[in-house]
């Protein structure tokens, strides 16, 4: 197994944190990485290597119906 690290920055949703994790692989690293990282932004690492970012969705803009009354 790999030793991963999930990185997040401070945000307006978190502190600055370091998340270690053990992962057969990097397709099961990733599943845990999206789901660690579901509401915030995360760097994915594997020792010295940078492999992703996890970016968070933009939150949708307030639109007005058209059609309401």
């Amino acid at each position: 197994m790999t030793i991963y690290t999930l990185r997040f920055s401070e945000d307006g949703h978190g502190v600055d944190r370091r998340l270690e994790f053990k992962a057969e692989d990097l397709t099961a690293a990733l599943i845990i990485a999206h789901r660690e990282a579901a509401r915030r932004s995360a760097e994915l690492w594997a020792g010295a290597k940078k492999l992703c970012t996890i970016r968070k969705p933009a939150e949708p803009a307030a639109t007005l119906n058209q059609y309401a009354f």
